[in-house]
């Protein structure tokens, strides 16, 4: 059952989900907040993943405590979906997530993952993975990624949007290392991007989980995960930035798939919005990167970040952990790719660039033209092992 205290206790008040908190463990934050403790629908009190979830008052989130937000007004859709919820065409199975088998948020609320002072301590370094480690000889991060670039085609960009429909895996990942697959929009050191990540020492499981990232400089000074600083406003009560997704992809078996949309609202002040599985989950404002007019450069990338613990390249798997020659139902796959331009035309990116940093490790296949879906795709992924790999 629900053991229901002061508001105080939870960070910016709220309702408590979950169980599994280390009592030594203080919340990030103490806010006081006038918003009631809601029960969940039956009081259930279990998350499966031992998250704990704060419904927040919509106008206490914490996006609202940056001082560049200051006054700002939330906007509750963005113009381009005109007025009503966007619904996912996906026709592919799509993964959800595991929080909402304990319960809901009330109206007026947004479900905010709690983090501890111990979440703090573990938390990675904001900068990986990062694009911008790709030319650096050094960089612990590797990559297998399709890109497009306004320099290689003037007909086709700049662009305001970007989107794909990801198979979703669960792979184990090495102590201190991650795996991720993510969408990316940037124009030089601007950078928005979303996707899942599994990282243990960020979260303490090895569980797949919605992410997403922004920066203004090239993750010198700025940027963060999620909610992990006051900077992405969230509208939608029933996503969880950092939440676990759930069922996922199995090999040679059932495909589950997570759309991502990134998408730019000119009408609407220049926000970029985030639309999960066809939800819109909310936006960062103008006023956190002001010259971030159109994206420049967009990717689908998959990363992991190679600590090369012993001297030895890592084992964590990139995707499914199966190279892409594999195929369908036994790679991961990005598939649906489209982007629009800022006259407002879609396109499928048959031009992109398919690239691997280290290919004998993890590859990546040339991306295609989708039939008869639209959009198009490519096949990437990998073990972390094997011979050549070192």
């Amino acid at each position: 059952m629900v053991e229901v205290e002061e508001a105080g206790r939870y960070p910016l008040g709220g309702t408590e989900l979950g169980q599994g908190e280390d009592p030594e463990a203080e919340p990030m934050s103490t806010q006081d907040s006038k918003l009631p403790i809601h029960h969940l629908a039956g009081e259930e009190s279990l998350s499966e993943d031992g998250d704990i979830i704060d419904c927040v008052d919509i106008y206490k989130q914490p996006a609202l405590d940056n001082p560049l937000l200051k006054n700002h007004t939330i906007q509750m859709i963005p113009n381009y979906v005109e007025g009503k919820t966007k619904e996912s065409s996906s026709q592919f199975l799509q993964a959800q997530q595991l929080w909402k088998k304990s319960g809901t948020c009330p109206e007026g609320t947004v479900p905010i993952r709690r983090m501890l002072e111990r979440d703090l301590l573990r938390s990675i370094p904001a900068q990986y993975p990062m694009e911008y480690h790709k030319k650096d000889p050094r960089s612990l991060v590797e990559f297998a990624y399709a890109s497009i670039d306004w320099d290689w085609n003037k007909d086709q960009g700049p662009y305001e949007s970007a989107s794909a429909s990801i198979s979703v895996w669960n792979v184990h990942v090495a102590p201190n290392e991650l795996s991720v697959s993510t969408v990316i929009l940037m124009n030089h050191d601007d950078n928005i991007a979303a996707g899942w990540k599994i990282s243990e020492q960020q979260y303490r499981d090895n569980r797949t989980r919605l992410s997403i990232y922004w920066t203004h400089d090239g993750a010198q000074k700025t940027g963060c995960f999620n909610l992990d600083c006051p900077a992405f406003v969230q509208i939608d009560k029933n996503i969880v930035l950092g939440g676990t997704i759930s069922p996922v992809s199995e090999y040679n078996s059932l495909q589950y798939y997570s759309d991502i949309e990134l998408h730019q609202d000119k009408n609407a002040g220049d926000k970029w919005w985030l639309l999960y599985n066809g939800k819109v989950v909310g936006y960062w404002p103008r006023a956190l990167f002001p010259d971030f007019r159109a994206a420049t450069h967009v990717e689908w990338s998959g990363q992991i970040l190679n600590t090369a613990a012993g001297g030895r390249h890592t084992n964590t798997p990139m995707g499914s952990g199966h190279f892409a020659q594999e195929g369908q139902g036994k790679a991961a796959v990005f598939s649906k790719m489209l982007v629009k331009d800022t006259k407002h035309t879609n396109w499928a990116p048959t031009w992109a660039k398919a690239e691997a940093t280290k290919s004998a490790c993890y590859n990546i296949e040339d991306v295609q033209k989708s039939n008869p879906d639209p959009g198009a795709y490519f096949f990437y992924r990998g073990p972390g092992i094997g011979p050549g790999c070192g």
